[in-house]
């Protein structure tokens, strides 16, 4: 299951130590039973204890000190560790209780017991310890056996694998085979009308498109006559860019990062890639027998993508070329954005209404903390071409990806748990302000994106936006590639793309996410409203008079390009909230110049709005998670744990598809989704480990197959959820941040908009009291001057004071993201028990230790797990520490932890 390209001298280092653990063992356990033998004969109390003494001193390499001699050297005196002490002390007081008859038995038997309870603990680690590396030996074992280049069905033993793949692969293959390599017959012409209407008709539009468009002619010029666009710096950044990304296989990635570390293979690559980057225009790619080699990789949700095993010099050159376009584009789109081309969704406050508010309210500009002003910053931040980088050092954004950034951006997979997020506050607010009228949700993607965009469409549209002939060249040629299926052999039929982009390549998101950028803009021409998009998955939502006009807009946008929609992912929702239609509305909250009528033949896509495992039900605005698919994955799951062949790999398969994918898919809490979510979550997952672990849970399934294959007893299930760098084998229990956030969510989200309107009410209240109490004592409101235009002595409406809260209120910003948060995780209560296991960890500098000696600086996650398992740990093993992390191969388990899951089939 787990994927690495693991150096042979990396292997033969591990095996190494492993030995050496082994001796070490056998010589510690024919110590121990070297002290047993003294001690077994010694009939009295004190000369039993002390033999035993002197026998775990020898052992221990800590100086026994005679009495018989004036002349002993002071070697104990000199500085030592804690348990140096320890003996030297309990040495003197064995001697003590030789002479004094006062010294209690009791206090020698202390002794005694600390002793035995020693060697039996230094026992059960060296045991555990050779245990932990016999592991490390399987999985070594496991991934040499099924590693990268070999056929998974080499180890695989259920007749459904068969060495030529699973039915649905080749169902996939013939399906992209039939897209890729036929050409497409999009009208070039119609596609440059299209965007001529959209982005050159006279006025705003037009004066900032060519802005963007003269940008990019010159960005064209100045990338293309770059003098160097390496040097060992920058390569050292395109590497890992490109080792972030899904492209490489695992032996070449491990090429890849030996490169980091030499500066003078560094310095002979970045020259090879500028020689070739001065010769772009007669570029070519790198093939083997006429094509380059293309494979399959199933994903979890099933699917199949198509990656091309490209050489690395190809893949280095057009990684950072592609991360120049990439960032150049964001750029140019966000200022664009920026501009006053881009339509605000905010409703315009007339002259009389705003001349009221101050006059009643004494509002002088727009409040920054708002939920309209939200909304753009939000929309801004996350959702606004987020599939491009801002800067080149960030690399390419993963579909899929839950890795840390290290930005302030989120990650692809907060993105979209965020967007959840959103999608449902906006129901709840859209209710709240407005009962009675409907609001729809369309959530839509594009059938096979990448793999049909036509060529003509991604040249029509690079043209228009003011790419030159020679980019254009390169373009072709970064697209027309030959390509063999590696199932086919080294001699098999090859056939040159025709349609679509290559996977994990940053030209293929510029490209992708340019021609997306003018669905982005053709929805905000036609409904001043933003569309959520993550790359090509994208969701609108608003009146359902807005939604039909932002379907229409993007229907015309997909025929124009050439493109389908996905039918399995599209479809609406309508709130309906008590009323038919917003359509047979005649009063409407859009402006006067938006409520033109709409076509009798466009209506809302049919179908359910789906997200991962969730369905969005009309009847509660929430998502519910759809148990059928669950039990589709669970017989999934049992498949691919069923083909682990080494205990640490089912481990991370167990993490991967339970604790990382369900959870992912399930969504994560927040407010918005209420406390019935999270109890959702949890009934769903266990149900999950029931199901695969009938009659047993997962600890004791690990528990029996370590019995099975290495004899060892008794592992305490705490092992299995104990940190790695600890001597456990970080199985993760994702119940356990449910459980944390349950415990911290207090509020419905029903409740936060009642605290809100009551919060309301006492503002209007407020304001009221402070205009009534300025008009009794100035005649005037506070801040007006005596030009200011003048409504009266009468305080205004309440219905007007409420009437622009998207606008204007303070109050429904707070609520708005109290509903958008994800709740906190409990922390459990440091104890005695608790400091003082912690107290007696080596200081840690990283955090991937999971539990570290400052309780504060643990995750609750480890708090938790400390709490719940740490008595169980400290009974058996003597500390939170269950092996010298010296003694075991934890940096072979990190490189093996690292290495991508490859599904198997």
């Amino acid at each position: 299951m787990a994927s690495s390209a693991l150096p042979e001298t990396l292997r033969s280092v591990t095996s190494t130590k492993i030995q050496e653990l082994k001796k070490q063992r056998d010589q510690y356990e024919a110590s121990k039973n070297q002290i047993i033998r003294e001690v077994k004969p010694c009939t009295d109390d004190l000369e039993r204890t002390r033999k035993l003494l002197e026998g775990t001193c020898r052992q221990a390499g800590i100086p026994v000190v005679k009495d018989d001699s004036s002349d002993d050297d002071d070697s104990h005196t000199s500085a030592s560790s804690d348990l140096a002490n320890t003996r030297r002390n309990q040495q003197l007081f064995l001697r003590q209780a030789a002479k004094d008859p006062a010294f209690a038995p009791e206090l020698v038997a202390q002794i005694h017991d600390d002793l035995a309870e020693h060697l039996q603990l230094n026992s059960v680690q060296h045991e555990h310890a050779q245990f932990f590396s016999e592991l490390v030996t399987e999985w070594l074992s496991d991934t040499k056996t099924s590693g990268p280049g070999q056929s998974e069905a080499t180890v695989m033993e259920d007749s459904s694998f068969e060495s030529v793949g699973r039915k649905e692969m080749h169902e996939q293959r013939a399906q992209w085979e039939s897209i890729v390599f036929t050409a497409s017959d999009v009208d070039d012409r119609a596609v440059q009308n299209y965007l001529t209407q959209l982005f050159k008709a006279p006025g705003t539009v037009a004066k900032h498109f060519e802005e963007m468009e003269t940008s990019t002619r010159k960005f064209c010029n100045s990338l293309r006559f770059t003098a160097e666009l390496f040097d060992t710096d920058d390569l050292k950044n395109a590497i890992r860019g490109l080792l972030k990304t899904d492209l490489l296989s695992d032996e070449k990635a491990a090429i890849l990062k030996s490169f980091q570390h030499n500066a003078a293979v560094l310095q002979e690559v970045a020259d090879v890639l500028n020689m070739r980057f001065k010769s772009l225009e007669t570029w070519k790619w790198s093939t083997t027998n006429g094509a380059i080699s293309v494979e399959q990789r199933r994903q979890l949700n099933g699917k199949y993508r198509v990656f091309m095993d490209e050489d690395i010099l190809d893949a280095l050159l057009l990684h950072a070329i592609g991360m120049k376009w990439a960032v150049h584009f964001r750029s140019c789109l966000t200022h664009f954005f920026e501009s006053a081309a881009w339509r605000t969704a905010a409703r315009g406050i007339p002259q009389t209404d705003r001349d009221r508010r101050r006059w009643f309210l004494s509002e002088d500009s727009s409040p920054v903390e708002t939920v309209e002003a939200k909304r753009k910053e939000q929309y801004a931040q996350d959702y606004f071409m987020s599939q491009l980088p801002i800067t080149e050092s960030e690399g390419t954004r993963g579909y899929d990806s839950d890795e840390d950034t290290g930005s302030a951006r989120k990650n692809p997979i907060e993105t979209k748990q965020g967007l959840l997020h959103l999608l449902i506050t906006e129901a709840l607010v859209a209710n709240h302000l407005r009962p009675g009228v409907s609001h729809a949700v369309i959530r839509s993607d594009f059938e096979w994106f990448g793999p049909s965009l036509p060529h003509g469409t991604i040249f029509a549209v690079l043209k228009f936006f003011g790419v030159d002939t020679v980019w254009l060249g390169v373009f072709q040629e970064f697209l027309q590639a030959p390509m063999r299926f590696v199932q086919d052999g080294p001699d098999g039929q090859y056939h040159t793309r025709q349609r679509g982009v290559p996977m994990s390549h940053a030209l293929s998101d510029a490209f992708g996410e340019l021609i997306l950028f003018v669905m982005d803009f053709a929805v905000n021409c036609a409904t001043q409203s933003y569309l959520y998009r993550l790359h090509d998955d994208f969701w609108f939502w608003g009146t359902e008079d807005l939604c039909i006009r932002g379907w229409q807009a993007m229907t015309t946008f997909a025929s124009v390009m050439g493109i389908k929609f996905n039918q399995e992912k599209t479809g609406s929702v309508v709130f309906n909230n008590g009323i038919n239609s917003e359509v047979d509305r005649k009063q409407s909250d859009l402006g006067a110049d938006e409520g033109r009528s709409l076509t009798t033949d466009v209506r809302l896509p049919k179908g359910d709005v789906r997200w991962g495992f969730l369905r969005l039900e009309a009847a509660r605005a929430q998502f519910v998670i759809d148990q059928q698919m669950v039990d589709e994955h669970i017989e999934e799951l049992r498949r691919q744990l069923s083909h682990c062949t080494s205990i640490f790999s089912y481990i991370q398969a167990y993490n991967a598809y339970l604790a990382r994918f369900f959870s992912n898919n399930f969504g994560k809490p927040s407010y918005a989704f209420g406390r019935d979510h999270i109890d959702n979550m949890i009934n769903t997952l266990v149900r999950v480990q029931n199901a695969l672990f009938p009659d047993q849970s997962v600890t004791a399934y690990l528990g029996k197959l370590a019995r099975e294959r290495f004899g060892v007893q008794d592992v305490p299930d705490g092992v299995w959820y104990w940190p790695v760098q600890l001597g456990g084998m970080e199985l993760r229990n994702p119940l356990v941040a449910l459980y944390c956030m349950r415990e911290t969510m207090r509020q419905s989200p029903q409740r936060i908009l009642a605290k809100c309107l009551d919060a309301e009410e006492k503002s209007y209240i407020s304001a009221k009291v402070d205009f009534d109490s300025h008009i009794r004592n100035y005649g005037r409101p506070r801040k007006l001057t005596s030009s200011s235009p003048g409504f009266g002595e009468q305080f205004m409406p309440k219905d007007e004071y409420m009437q622009y809260r998207e606008e204007r209120s303070v109050n429904l910003y707070n609520a708005y993201v109290r509903l958008l948060d994800v709740p906190t995780e409990f922390e459990v209560i440091q104890t005695k028990e608790i400091t003082a296991w912690l107290d007696k960890l080596p200081n840690s500098r990283s955090r991937s230790a999971g539990i570290l000696k400052s309780f504060n600086s643990i995750q609750p996650y480890w708090k938790w797990m400390l709490a719940v398992y740490g008595a169980q740990i400290v009974e058996k093993y003597g500390s939170v520490q269950i092996v010298d992390a010296a003694q075991v191969p934890l940096g072979v388990i990190t490189l093996l932890k690292a290495g991508k899951v490859r599904w198997q089939g």
